[in-house]
């Protein structure tokens, strides 16, 4: 086994692509929103199984090397390096790239920045006036050491000449992001962050990949925030504020409070929330959904602005729904932010938590306290509003629900509603999916043909009957691949002892490898893993294929028929006209 193969033995490509996007649970397969073309629903399908992905929308597809390299940028050597490092695998054949010892660089130099910003924050007398203003703020010095907070001072070149005696030179802490270039010849440099406290931004494992800046005298003119730029290792909207202090408390909730900025993380921690995390701004993006997703259950939102009319917001609502995240709306009442309210009154700060609302009840609520749900022009607006979110709900029976919540605050037939909702359904397009009230006869008009979900259908039980060996030969498929996956499929299991398919297809040729990464990804219904319903569709679906057959074979024969009565053969036209009547009558008793 090569090093490659080592790694990939290691890795789970499910676990790996929902770090970067939000899964949802799709039969035996998970489903995504592609990142490498725009869409509104998953096309994205990732197969634990065999390890591969493929989106049924612009095609891309592969294993979790070709993922990573895509969804990164990165050559395949800097996508093996980072999966071996995660699988805890060293490499002896590859020496660390140029790009993977500059992350490492950026690592050390943020690591010591961070203690650099913390020491001036706790003890030097520069960092006094941040003391203050923390203290002013009720924020104590326990929790401000927890979160490793800093302080970055007024002058030019302070960070800068501490790393430098570090040994690290001016262009990599350049790229760190740390300092900016003076003039445009780019020759001279000074500190990004300056006379502001200093907030380190860390993955979910305390990693220090990034900052942020925060002035002390809210009438400064400059940027209240600023943050980190893009770096090897900092991707701005990728990180949440706080988690990794929170994970564990959220974990044990089962619940993240997502909040906007960081001093609603410390004053919340500060009166015992701990299960608290901020998203820098209302904007969720996929990769926080995704962390979001992989530690709890359910998110309360408590996000300053309205999200009913936050276009950036609600696209992350219909993110963490697609994620299968419960969502639920802290009301801010009188407070501006959740560090307000906290300071006017715990006691019902805490309580707001408690009795938060689900997010579609805030959302059909605030249109209809916005807009006159009594008028012809209110119920306009708000139908533009509300009929467009309740098309994306993906629970059928959570939709109906508010289908029917909205028609009565409308005062409108529920029919009607719900016909709405459908037109504006019908610009989502589902993910690939088949179920008996949808299979076969709506094969013909979908990208999957019937020889495919035929044998991804047979593929979905580990084991097969050997009955449905002789019900179809490998003439009876058109397409050579599936003509040579049936041919290999039917030999091995009439030949082996075994009747477990997965063993089976350890033996599986390299040539067909690919074939069947596709048919392990086409979503089968999460009703047919039921044996007795997979073995009803799978007979109806081989007798389909099976007549398929039949009706190319009868024109087949009709085309020989016209060839011999040109050529007046009576002896051949006699033989095929018998052919023809034979194939005739099994056509119709598959009919009967």
């Amino acid at each position: 086994m090569d090093q490659k193969d080592e790694v990939k033995g290691k890795t789970d490509i499910v676990e790996v692509i929902s770090s970067y996007l939000p899964l949802k649970k799709s039969g035996r397969n998970f489903a995504a929103l592609c990142p490498f073309h725009a869409e509104k629903t998953p096309s994205l399908m990732i197969s634990g199984e065999r390890q591969v992905f493929k989106c049924f929308g612009c095609g891309e597809s592969g294993d979790v090397f070709t993922f990573v390299q895509k969804v990164e940028g990165w050559d395949f050597r800097e996508a093996l390096e980072e999966l071996a490092k995660k699988a805890g695998v060293t490499l002896k054949s590859f020496a660390p790239s140029g790009a993977s010892k500059l992350k490492e660089k950026i690592i050390e130099i943020n690591k010591l920045s961070m203690k650099f910003y913390k020491y001036l924050l706790d003890k030097h007398p520069a960092g006094a006036k941040a003391r203050e203003y923390l203290a002013r703020r009720k924020i104590g010095s326990a929790l401000w050491e927890k979160y490793d907070l800093g302080f970055a001072p007024s002058g030019w070149e302070n960070l800068e000449n501490f790393l430098n005696k570090k040994g690290f030179d001016l262009a990599d802490i350049a790229t760190a992001g740390l300092v900016i270039g003076r003039d445009s010849t780019g020759r001279s440099f000074y500190d990004r962050f300056r006379n502001r406290l200093i907030f380190p931004l860390k993955d979910n494992r305390g990693t220090v990949l990034g900052f942020s800046g925060r002035v002390l005298d809210d009438l400064n003119r400059e940027a209240k925030y600023i943050n980190s730029p893009q770096t090897p290792i900092f991707t701005k909207g990728a990180l949440l504020f706080g988690l990794d202090v929170a994970k564990d408390a959220i974990k044990k909730k089962n619940e993240v409070l997502l909040v906007e900025g960081e001093f609603d993380v410390l004053s919340a921690n500060q009166v015992k929330i701990e299960n608290v995390a901020a998203v820098k701004g209302t904007a969720l993006t996929e990769k926080q959904v995704a962390t979001i997703a992989r530690i709890a259950e359910s998110v309360a939102l408590c996000f300053d602005k309205d999200i009913a009319g936050d276009t950036a917001a609600r696209r992350g609502i219909e993110m963490l729904d697609i994620a299968g995240v419960n969502i639920r709306i802290v009301g801010l009442g009188k407070y501006k932010d959740p560090d307000e309210y906290i300071k006017g009154n715990v006691k019902a700060f805490k309580l707001a938590i408690e009795n938060a609302g689900n997010i579609y009840d805030y959302l059909i609520d605030s249109a209809c306290n916005r807009y006159d749900p009594n008028t012809p022009e209110g119920k306009k607006k708000i139908g533009q509003e509300i009929l467009p979110i309740l098309a994306k709900i993906s629970d059928d029976l959570m939709k109906a629900h508010y289908i029917e919540k909205f028609a009565k605050l409308l005062s409108l037939d529920v029919s009607l509603i719900a016909d709405a909702v459908g037109k504006k359904s019908k610009d989502i397009s589902p993910p690939l999916e088949f179920t008996q009230s949808q299979n076969t006869d709506r094969l013909a008009k979908e990208s999957l043909n019937l020889e495919e979900y035929f044998l991804a259908l047979l593929l979905s039980q580990d084991e097969i009957p050997k009955t449905f060996l002789s019900g179809i030969n490998p003439s009876d498929f058109t397409n050579d691949l599936s003509q040579k996956f049936w041919r290999w499929l039917r030999d091995i299991m009439r030949a082996s002892k075994f009747k477990s398919l997965k063993k089976l297809l350890l033996k599986l040729p390299k040539n067909l490898s690919g074939f069947v990464d596709y048919l392990y990804l086409i979503n089968i219904s999460p009703n047919l893993s039921d044996k007795e319903l997979w073995a009803v569709e799978l007979t109806k679906i081989t007798e389909r294929l099976k007549k398929q057959a039949l009706i190319r074979n009868l024109k087949a024969i009709s085309q020989e028929l016209k060839s011999a009565e040109n050529k007046a053969d009576r002896r051949l036209i006699l033989s095929l006209t018998k052919k023809f009547n034979e194939v005739s009558k099994t056509i119709k008793k598959t009919e009967s």
